[in-house]
């Protein structure tokens, strides 16, 4: 399978997301909502293909002088395929390029896959945003690059 990751625009990338199963929050897939987000900040939108189709995002922008992986998001059947690895190294090379000393992201404490990926890849805890349910409190995480 042929991987291709670029940079996009918001409209290329949010067409999967109706096919991410943990989005429950149906405002982030507008792309009026997204460009609220981004504010005009400095920002990387890249999409993944896989043999031309679109399985994954993601967005990230400049934030407190991180540069902060705001949705990174992957279609389940195409998940254990190295797109999400392809997807975080351009970004990181992104914010090296760019002068960012570190980058950021939040992820749901049920979101397991996610915390192991971030955790083998040097990401460290640094910050918990606590949840009225234990399993939905946020966890931040940065990486200095």
């Amino acid at each position: 399978m042929d991987i291709l990751v670029k940079e996009t625009t918001l409209k290329e990338s949010l067409k999967i997301f109706n096919k991410i199963p943990e989005f429950d929050r149906h405002e982030y897939g507008t792309i009026e909502y997204c460009k609220k987000r981004i504010n005009n900040r400095d920002n990387l939108i890249l999409s993944a293909y896989a043999n031309e189709d679109n399985v994954a995002y993601l967005i990230a922008y400049e934030d407190n002088k991180s540069f902060y992986c705001w949705v990174a998001a992957v279609e389940p059947s195409f998940r254990q395929k190295g797109i999400l690895s392809k997807m975080m190294k351009i970004y990181e090379d992104y914010a090296k390029k760019n002068n960012y000393k570190e980058i950021s992201i939040k992820t749901d404490n049920n979101k397991r896959e996610m915390l192991n990926y971030l955790v083998k890849n040097n990401w460290y805890f640094v910050d918990v945003i606590k949840n009225c349910d234990l399993k939905n409190n946020e966890i931040l995480l940065k990486k200095e690059i």
